[in-house]
């Protein structure tokens, strides 16, 4: 909220009946808007982020920063500090007041900084918000196997079914491991199925509804037909998982582009996914392409390959 515009200000970034302006100024991107916003599309609009400042005067935050200033004088607003993290001395000021260390003694263990110290501020700031979510397991096993002529998760690489190796691999990081499947089936009885509720979309719908069942988690997903992943890729994956973006991935070393089947997928992913799809895209890889996310280049891209017919089936199996 900002007192100081004006309505110069106003004739300057609209004109006639305009609702809303870009501009790129170079070194940043800038919106003006007339419209009014409610509070679900104020979280569309800052759905990337992970941190939002407010100006405590007129917004309750979380957690709250004060910054000590004569002009604002803290003791006025003493009934608002209700869960500070931190204080911030204005120029001039190196201590606060003993009549609002009367009121609030528990602001003299609270860290301290000079108003200048941007840096300082902002690593404090990043500090108290970096928080990953927990991390649960999807192995896809839905594919028609068209091509292959025989189901591509039962097939024996390593001594079991590929789905079962796939989900012990999984179990290595996430205390949860979910098989994803178009309709239950009774050689996954063993394990937690997770069913498709978005019909018709292919790696989309077990996302999608791994997301649905758990919208708070992020997902690890695996596709099944990986014969050569092992721990050395998923330990680069997991090690390098980024939650500030929208997912973290390898770059496909066939395409050249993200590949969305050995992919952290983090919990702000699933609205952008479901964007997507409003938009008619149901492809995975086009929301990687067009998405902030972390891509990594893979320490053994061979564990990236696909076995999709007999021949490949032979040659793989021969390597392991």
């Amino acid at each position: 909220m900002d007192h100081k515009s004006d309505e110069e200000e106003k004739v300057k970034s609209f004109f006639g009946d305009t609702v809303v302006t870009y501009t790129d100024k170079i070194n940043f991107k800038r919106f003006d808007s007339q419209e009014s916003y409610s509070s679900f599309e104020l979280r569309q609009l800052f759905k990337s982020c992970d941190i939002t400042l407010v100006n405590g005067n007129h917004f309750e935050g979380q957690k709250q920063l004060l910054f000590v200033d004569d002009r604002k004088p803290l003791l006025k607003k003493v009934a608002k500090i209700k869960n500070p993290i931190g204080v911030v001395f204005t120029e001039g000021k190196e201590a606060l007041s003993e009549d609002l260390l009367k009121e609030k003694p528990e602001l003299a263990e609270l860290p301290t900084f000079r108003s200048d110290d941007l840096k300082d501020i902002a690593s404090f700031i990043q500090s108290q918000s970096v928080i990953k979510p927990k991390l649960k397991g999807l192995v896809l096993v839905g594919g028609k196997s068209t091509r292959m002529g025989e189901d591509k998760s039962m097939l024996d690489y390593h001594g079991q079914p590929q789905w079962k190796h796939s989900y012990d691999l999984l179990s290595q990081y996430c205390d949860e491991v979910y098989v994803s499947v178009a309709d239950k089936k009774e050689q996954f009885s063993e394990v937690k199925q997770l069913q498709d509720k978005f019909i018709g979309l292919g790696p989309m719908s077990g996302i999608l509804s791994a997301f649905q069942e758990d919208p708070n988690a992020a997902w690890l997903v695996v596709a099944c037909d990986l014969p050569l992943l092992s721990a050395s890729s998923l330990n680069q994956l997991v090690n390098a998982r980024n939650p500030q973006k929208y997912a973290t991935s390898f770059k496909s070393p066939t395409m050249e582009f993200p590949e969305p089947l050995i992919c952290i997928w983090e919990p702000k992913a699933y609205g952008r996914l479901l964007e997507f799809l409003s938009w008619g895209y149901s492809c995975p890889r086009k929301a990687l392409i067009n998405s902030d996310i972390e891509l990594l280049i893979a320490d053994h891209e061979e564990e990236m390959t696909n076995a999709n017919t007999p021949e490949e089936f032979q040659k793989i199996k021969g390597l392991l």
